[in-house]
């Protein structure tokens, strides 16, 4: 889904992003400190300790980063995240992750609490569910059982499922649920194809995704979150207003909360799994070319797709919308600019889904990640 920019006091620094020559007013990039290194990681990291406030809104907290020098665009692009981090946490979001790399230039961001009862601050590393975002690891799994010749895209579900889950009589197919072309929910499709590949493989998904994807990459933060899991302390918690009650949803099956098992994923390991895919690690070519879909379609395979100005080509990636959360993880085509968000939302009632957060997110991941280009595409 191409997203929209967000809105309020973003709207300059948006719109200064859209501009070919960059932009002169607010966000105003930070000065480099030398104009000759090259950085590779600029990391913000909170105290460890922070100060107690109310816990209907936690208190900003963002420690001052350790810098090093980075081209003027990219410190445009991370002045119009922090912009977008203060703003949202003045809103009453619990906490901000945010990672960005360019090249050798990487900038990772954390503010804000883990959890509102206990107070500790969020960290770079910390774990956040991610909702939609395991559509693409399930197609993954998906795919890698197409390169076996176990199934094919275009099988109907009913081949690989008993009837006493999927009605004979429904002809929708592998293809239809990765590519978002039935009218079910997200969660539903995304089950149904979850449940195709622990019939294949004899194996529960967290099973599968360690295998195909996991433990290849070294992604030691994600995994499945189910209700008999127990909260990692590294977990944000996610919030949802019940009544007059502030209610934490972070356990699946707690009123408010999603239904099933979600993923939990870091910054880190988002990225990193989106530059491995697109980068042909995990799959065949021509899977691959399946995945990411045709050039001018919104959605290809678990892949959604947004406007690359720096190349009039493609970002691939995709967003994540469950009740206490959000996130956007976004990568070029050959993963070399990369951008994730995660949002743990200000309370909101649990019947608003999707949150125009999670649009107001996107359009902002694709805007910021745009500006480090030095010419741009109309």
């Amino acid at each position: 889904m191409r997203g929209s920019p967000g809105r309020g006091i973003l709207s300059a620094a948006l719109a200064c992003g859209l501009l070919v020559s960059g932009c002169t007013d607010e966000p105003v990039p930070l000065p480099p400190e030398s104009t000759t290194a090259v950085p590779t990681t600029t990391a913000t990291t909170p105290p460890d300790v922070v100060t107690p406030a109310p816990p209907a809104v936690p208190t900003p907290t963002v420690a001052t980063p350790t810098e090093t020098a980075s081209t003027p665009a990219f410190q445009e692009l991370r002045a119009t995240l922090e912009l977008f981090s203060r703003e949202k946490l003045q809103e009453g979001a619990s906490a901000i992750l945010v990672k960005a790399k360019v090249g050798s230039q990487e900038w990772t961001h954390a503010a804000g609490v883990r959890s509102r009862d206990g107070r500790v601050a969020a960290q770079p590393g910390d774990r956040f569910q991610v909702g939609g975002q395991v559509r693409t690891m399930i197609a993954v799994s998906v795919m890698k059982l197409v390169d076996e010749g176990r199934l094919r895209l275009d099988d109907a579900i009913t081949t690989h499922l008993p009837a006493a889950i999927v009605p004979a009589t429904n002809p929708v197919t592998i293809r239809q649920l990765l590519g978002n072309r039935v009218d079910l929910p997200g969660a539903q499709a995304d089950a149904l194809l979850a449940q195709v590949v622990e019939h294949l493989r004899g194996a529960p998904l967290d099973a599968v995704l360690r295998t195909d994807i996991l433990a290849p990459l070294n992604l030691g933060s994600t995994g499945l979150l189910g209700a008999n899991t127990g909260v990692p302390d590294d977990l944000v918690h996610g919030y949802v207003r019940i009544g007059s009650d502030t209610v934490d949803v972070t356990s699946p099956g707690t009123p408010g909360s999603a239904a099933s098992a979600g993923l939990m994923s870091s910054v880190e390991d988002i990225t990193r799994f989106q530059a491995a895919l697109l980068n042909g690690q995990l799959m065949s070519p021509q899977s691959l070319i399946d995945m990411k879909g045709t050039v001018f379609a919104d959605y290809g395979l678990g892949l959604d797709h947004w406007d690359d100005r720096c190349t009039n080509g493609t970002y691939f990636g995709h967003a994540g919308d469950v009740p206490g959360y959000g996130s956007i993880a976004i990568s070029s085509a050959d993963g070399n600019r990369q951008l994730a968000i995660f949002m743990a939302y200000p309370p909101l009632p649990a019947a608003q889904q999707p949150s125009a957060l999670a649009l107001e997110m996107t359009g902002v991941a694709q805007v910021a990640l745009n500006t480090v280009c030095r010419f741009q595409f109309r």
